[in-house]
């Protein structure tokens, strides 16, 4: 049979139009639009291919931002979300979700009427409404309260965890007494009647040094059980006022020693139990007595009668 050439590319296959030369035609044809599609690619800018790909996203999500945006700023957004908000609370305490109790553990100080005012909630509140983070910061500013935990119990407590300051001392300031914890935190002036055997602080800064003095008299509790103040002197060193009327001037450091050193001499010789007014420990390894006038008279006196005649 004789050989036809394909009518509409004269001379387009060079070896004749066999099946070998249409696929390599072919092949040819192929490479050379995969070439000039590179070319595209490479003359557009990746940044735009990207936009290009993603345009039919980004497009819905910028008109959604600047509607957002709108509302934000005219305050619609903030209006409508707050009246979504009162309305799905109002739901829920219709549900049944809602405060009608208040449960408060480890209070014994502090004052009820301050801490239902720190919590700011009444009964019938609605319970998903209430923020234990704000009511928590709230209570922890009353001056008792350490620390506070508060917890949402559902359908309808409040559950209250107080954690209250430890008073050491009571603080004699400017003519004023306060009841004061180790931290110096002042807790209260009312009722300080019910503390009788605290010592008193004297002093400016008294309150935050006095835990370390009072710690140290702890560790010496025949000496301890005599203080009756403690005055700060010049925010250095501590004079103590013993109830017997004796005064006690301790070193700035090392006071520690010089109290173990008074423990030491009252066990053995009852020094505090003479009439003695004052006692210096202020140098160390030497103790200082002095004895009142009448102590000291009644020594001269004794010094100047004759001996006894022996019969």
């Amino acid at each position: 049979m004789p050989r036809v050439t394909h009518p509409s590319s004269p001379g387009l296959f060079p070896e004749g139009d066999t099946p070998r030369s249409r696929i390599a035609y072919e092949t040819r044809r192929t490479t050379q639009r995969a070439a000039q599609a590179a070319n595209r690619r490479r003359a557009t800018p990746r940044w735009l291919r990207f936009l290009g790909r993603r345009a039919t996203i980004l497009a819905p999500l910028a008109l959604v931002g600047g509607l957002v945006l709108w509302g934000w700023a005219s305050g619609k957004l903030t209006a409508a979300g707050n009246a979504m908000n009162a309305a799905f609370l109002d739901v829920t305490s219709r549900g049944g979700l809602q405060i009608q109790e208040v449960l408060v553990k480890g209070r014994k100080e502090t004052d009820g009427a301050q801490v239902l005012a720190a919590l700011g909630v009444e009964r019938g509140s609605p319970i998903l409404g209430f923020d234990p983070h704000a009511a928590r910061k709230q209570l922890e500013q009353i001056p008792w309260i350490a620390n506070a935990r508060i917890e949402r119990r559902l359908p309808d407590t409040l559950y209250v965890v107080l954690t209250e300051r430890q008073p050491i001392a009571i603080w004699q300031h400017e003519q004023k007494l306060a009841l004061v914890d180790a931290e110096g935190t002042v807790l209260t002036d009312h009722n300080l009647d019910h503390f009788p055997n605290l010592p008193i602080l004297v002093g400016d800064g008294a309150p935050k040094q006095g835990h370390t003095l009072l710690a140290a008299l702890a560790a010496e509790p025949t000496i301890q059980a005599r203080v009756d103040a403690a005055v700060l002197v010049g925010g250095r060193r501590w004079d103590l006022h013993l109830k017997g009327g004796t005064e006690v001037r301790l070193p700035e450091l090392n006071f520690e020693a010089a109290l173990h050193q008074l423990a030491a001499l009252e066990a053995s010789d009852k020094v505090l139990d003479r009439d003695v007014v004052a006692i210096d420990l202020r140098v160390p390894d030497r103790l200082v007595v002095q004895t009142s006038a009448t102590a000291a008279a009644a020594r001269a006196d004794k010094g100047k009668r004759p001996p006894a005649k022996k019969n």
